[in-house]
């Protein structure tokens, strides 16, 4: 169970993006959602901000409720529903592009998912400022 089950969310009204995340963690760090959670909890947030997780396997962790607003991308939280991917740091702690190959088909496959469910939703991916997506 998450902290944001527990506690009262603001539904969301509207949703007219799909957010995709780096969760900006770095190689080798494999954060669950649940540990996710709690990191947020500590950033002050209410608990996780992203609707879904995507590990660096590909396996699809669910986060907040779909329906709510989640705590994410300034801005944008109130109508959007995010997914959060694993990474998105190097060894440095330098912003890279750091998803596998089983990260992007998960990605592909939750955005079909959201497209469908939100048809007038634009898909919103900033892996990082310098690198495009495949």
């Amino acid at each position: 169970m998450l902290r944001t089950d527990l506690f009262k969310t603001v539904d969301r009204v509207e949703t007219r993006f799909i957010a995709v995340r780096d969760t900006l963690t770095k190689p080798g760090l494999e954060p669950t959602i649940r540990e996710l959670d709690v990191l947020h909890c500590k950033q002050g947030r209410l608990g996780v901000g992203w609707h879904f997780v995507v590990l660096g396997t590909g396996t699809i962790q669910l986060g907040r409720n779909i329906k709510t607003c989640g705590s994410h991308t300034k801005g944008q939280d109130a109508l959007s529903v995010a997914i959060g991917v694993v990474g998105g740091l190097d060894e440095e702690g330098t912003r890279a592009l750091t998803r596998t190959t089983e990260q992007w088909q998960a990605i592909d496959d939750l955005v079909r998912f959201l497209q469908d469910r939100y048809p007038a939703a634009t898909v919103s991916d900033n892996p990082t400022p310098d690198y495009p997506t495949p």
